[in-house]
């Protein structure tokens, strides 16, 4: 694809960009790179009651402005939540390609994910492979002001209805190449979200055996390091 390249990365929601951070090694000189911390996200959870869905949406749509000026082709990547704020620009015909971790088009809430979080909160992380990945991942401090969280409820319920709404009527819209990776073992998001997909001629889907929401073991990263290279010269080539 000629012209000047841009990659986008946006991260799911309490989440941050050091999940791509084994990508970012990937990416040549000459690219421009922007990895996105959405509003909200890298203080305490009273920063992220503060915060919306709209603004997300909002901060992403400005993200993408910002590097169209200067970029010919965006290659966006995203995980988890970040993956539906991605799909809705690709919808528009405002990135070029996407290349998508974990997209949450159903759920599956496991027992896993209450474990990952505890252990977290509770410092015992060093003997679990997948808590250690969820707190690396985690955006938002601990904080122990249960007051802070007030506004917890109304975010994860502005992301089911989001689910909701680019599952029923954005994802049949994309029409740009789409690379997409599920974990099999991911303890919130349904491996069922890959069929959204079985309509896009242009979609490639793998399901990573042994993948977790934020863990992925070294054969299925190396699965997805291989996919982002053969990705990435599409673009920069």
């Amino acid at each position: 694809m000629p012209g000047k390249c841009g990659v986008l990365f946006v991260h799911g929601i309490v989440g941050n960009c050091r999940i791509f951070d084994f990508l970012l090694s990937e990416v040549p000189q000459g690219v421009v790179v922007r990895s996105l911390t959405l509003d909200g996200h890298g203080g305490d959870a009273l920063d992220f009651s503060r915060t919306s869905m709209a603004r997300w949406k909002a901060q992403v749509s400005a993200a993408v402005d910002e590097m169209s000026d200067c970029c010919d082709s965006i290659l966006a990547v995203g995980h988890s939540m970040g993956c539906l704020l991605l799909l809705e620009q690709a919808r528009g015909g405002r990135v070029q390609g996407l290349f998508l971790m974990n997209p949450p088009l159903k759920l599956c809430i496991r027992r896993g994910l209450f474990v990952n979080a505890l252990k977290v909160l509770a410092g015992r992380t060093d003997s679990d492979e997948a808590a250690m990945a969820a707190k690396e991942a985690y955006g938002v401090a601990i904080d122990l002001n249960p007051l802070h969280y007030y506004g917890w409820p109304m975010r994860y319920m502005e992301l089911f209805a989001e689910i909701g709404r680019v599952r029923r009527s954005v994802v049949r819209d994309v029409a740009c190449p789409v690379v997409a990776f599920f974990g099999a073992r991911d303890e919130m998001v349904s491996v069922s979200s890959a069929k959204y997909f079985s309509a896009l001629p242009q979609a490639s889907v793998t399901i990573l055996p042994a993948s977790h929401h934020y863990y992925y073991p070294a054969a299925d990263r190396a699965a997805i390091l291989s996919a982002f290279r053969s990705y990435l010269k599409v673009f920069v080539s």
